[in-house]
């Protein structure tokens, strides 16, 4: 049984081809076409659909699977929101997909269809309960309960990212203040870096730095360099992430809380401080809950993950 699976983003949209068990076969990638609104999206991903089946030597495929960066319907197909690319608002976008490939067309949040491919094929296996966080650009995450995937009344749950950590603190994206995602996401990372600039004067490394090109993983390097103003936003960072997984374990105490994202990457250097921060952090309410890394290619898996998953 083959899966074609797709990853749309605001910037790039990744094309798969995959099987039931999780091993990915081909996958070619294109910048999104996100000017030509509805019709230049499915266009483009009806061509590179065609242009991947070709490539992998099949004539058809069983599934096709859709993973989105916004909110969404998974049941109707339909894009509820669309923050990335404009002209997608409640846009039905499985339904000519079906037409052309003549198959099961599924829908699913980007976030929640890589807690679905942890289930399946990472570290949640095992796991009845556990919440998978990301960490990138943003913060978002998805939330597994007695083995099934918790949506929520309006199946918008997940939305990690927005619990307020810092009273008064930034503005995010949502228009609160102190968003989790406002201060210890990527993004987040790079705009304290920036914003304390006599902190970046004195800085050996970041003095010298564009401002648009420090990025989390520019932190982090610094930071291994011996950078003082680094290793602060770092210890900062780690300090929020504790504090708000915390939250997290206080109130749905998973098994484990499973991380990916670009942040993730950064291996030990976060996974480390981190589990000690939270081990801190939950002071008198302590208890056995593993943080653990998430798949390195969750994104890819998730498009084949949810064509998979029995809601």
């Amino acid at each position: 049984m083959y899966i074609l699976g797709y990853d749309v983003g605001g910037t790039k949209i990744s094309a798969v081809i995959g099987d039931g068990t999780g091993r990915i076969m081909k996958k070619i990638t294109r910048r999104t076409m996100k000017d030509y609104g509805k019709s230049g999206i499915t266009d483009q991903l009806i061509s590179m659909g065609d242009e991947l089946i070709k490539k992998a030597g099949i004539e058809k495929v069983s599934k096709i699977g859709i993973i989105f960066a916004g909110p969404v319907d998974s049941k109707t197909g339909t894009i509820i929101s669309s923050p990335n690319i404009i002209g997608l608002k409640n846009y039905n976008i499985t339904d000519s997909i079906r037409k052309h490939f003549n198959v099961d067309v599924y829908l699913q949040n980007d976030a929640s269809a890589s807690t679905i491919a942890e289930k399946l094929y990472g570290a949640a296996k095992n796991f009845s309960n556990f919440v998978y966080i990301t960490l990138s650009t943003g913060i978002g995450g998805g939330i597994f309960i007695d083995n099934k995937l918790y949506k929520g009344s309006h199946g918008m749950a997940g939305e990690l990212g927005h619990m307020v950590i810092l009273p008064n603190g930034p503005i995010c994206g949502c228009g609160r203040r102190g968003c989790l995602e406002a201060i210890a996401s990527g993004k987040g990372m790079a705009r304290r870096v920036i914003e304390n600039i006599s902190e970046v004067k004195n800085s050996t490394i970041f003095s010298d730095m564009n401002p648009a090109d420090i990025d989390a993983k520019k932190i982090f390097a610094a930071r291994r360099a011996g950078d003082m103003f680094a290793q602060l936003i770092v210890e900062e960072t780690i300090y929020y992430l504790a504090v708000g997984i915390v939250n997290i374990i206080n109130i749905f105490d998973p098994q484990a809380i499973i991380i990916g994202g670009g942040l993730s990457l950064e291996g030990e250097d976060l996974f480390h401080p981190l589990r000690l921060a939270v081990r801190e952090e939950m002071k008198s309410m302590k208890r056995p809950v593993r943080i653990l890394k998430a798949l390195k290619n969750g994104a890819d898996l998730g498009t084949i993950a949810i064509t998979q998953y029995n809601e």
